[in-house]
């Protein structure tokens, strides 16, 4: 009896063994104030490049659904969950999670993280946070031109800010110093999350012929009041021209994914986040809605059309 009880014993100990002895698969939180900003599958699709397969890790996703003043307690259920490392997508999710953790390794997705207070550079991020910069700042002069091409009588630009992101200052420095140069009047508008309503009344009251708008602030229902209210628009993203916005313009999402990938792979290999330099992206998409432009009545430039990487009809 005590021999077969011993080989029972024996027979056991490498299967526990190989349990014990399993790496642990690690966890990445995934911090946003909008769901329409996260592109899971196009992550997924970075990451297997880097090696990660189905399964070899998994992803904790906290969205703030919109409303900013939630990240805070969002950020802090990632960090009680002990997850490896937070991805947060846009500055008000970086801050919100280096607000809540300087230990637990950070890659941010956002425009000018140096301005927005998350890295002292980009060469040499410091601290626990790293990511991309996907050059949102620098596009809101590329809009700028964009829509004086669709409107080339445009005289009053309105552009609608979100007071609670810090990126806002960037943002609307390079659309006036764009703005500047062609004599078009620059008119800034805050809209708040909360309450949209405001924003769209001023807006009216302004007489402001274009607009352009942050893309922290909800890009799909903003685009679809805009073109109830016959304003040409400009912003980021497929899914703003989707909704009725007249043109974007934005990073590669493709590219940005894999960016983030290589960032959230070094992290997790132990690299600490600043010794890697904020990655910037290299290609950029360009979207058009001629639905939208033949509604408004506006002549879109044929040279715009084969620019654009997709046209919406």
């Amino acid at each position: 009896m005590r021999r077969r009880l011993l080989l029972a014993t024996l027979a056991a100990l490498p299967a526990a063994s190989a349990r014990a002895q399993a790496p642990r698969r690690p966890v990445v939180g995934v911090l946003m104030a909008r769901d329409e900003h996260f592109s899971p599958d196009l992550l997924r699709a970075g990451l297997q490049e880097r090696g990660w397969a189905d399964g070899s890790y998994s992803l904790l996703v906290r969205s703030a659904g919109g409303p900013i003043d939630r990240l805070p307690a969002l950020a802090a259920e990632l960090v009680a969950a002990k997850v490896d490392v937070i991805l947060a997508l846009q500055a008000p999710a970086g801050l919100a999670a280096k607000r809540a953790t300087q230990t637990i390794p950070v890659v941010a997705a956002t425009g000018d993280p140096v301005s927005a207070g998350l890295v002292d550079s980009l060469a040499r991020p410091g601290g626990n946070i790293t990511g991309v910069d996907g050059a949102t700042a620098t596009l809101g002069a590329k809009r700028v031109e964009l829509l004086r091409e669709v409107v080339p009588s445009m005289r009053r630009l309105a552009v609608l800010l979100n007071p609670e992101d810090p990126f806002n200052k960037p943002f609307l420095a390079q659309i006036e110093a764009s703005a500047g140069t062609l004599a078009i009047e620059v008119v800034p508008i805050a809209a708040t999350i909360a309450d949209l309503e405001p924003a769209f009344a001023e807006l009216q009251s302004r007489r402001a012929d274009t607009v352009i708008v942050q893309p922290s602030l909800p890009l799909a229902a903003i685009a679809t009041r805009l073109r109830t209210l016959r304003l040409p628009s400009a912003s980021h993203g497929r899914f703003f021209v989707e909704s009725g916005g007249l043109v974007a313009i934005s990073a590669n999402l493709v590219e940005v994914n894999r960016l983030l990938a290589f960032c959230l792979t070094q992290v997790l290999r132990g690299t600490p986040p600043r010794d890697i330099p904020v990655m910037q992206p290299t290609q950029f998409d360009l979207f058009l809605n001629l639905a939208t432009a033949r509604a408004l009545g506006l002549a879109v430039p044929p040279g715009l059309v084969q620019r654009a990487d997709e046209v919406i009809e």
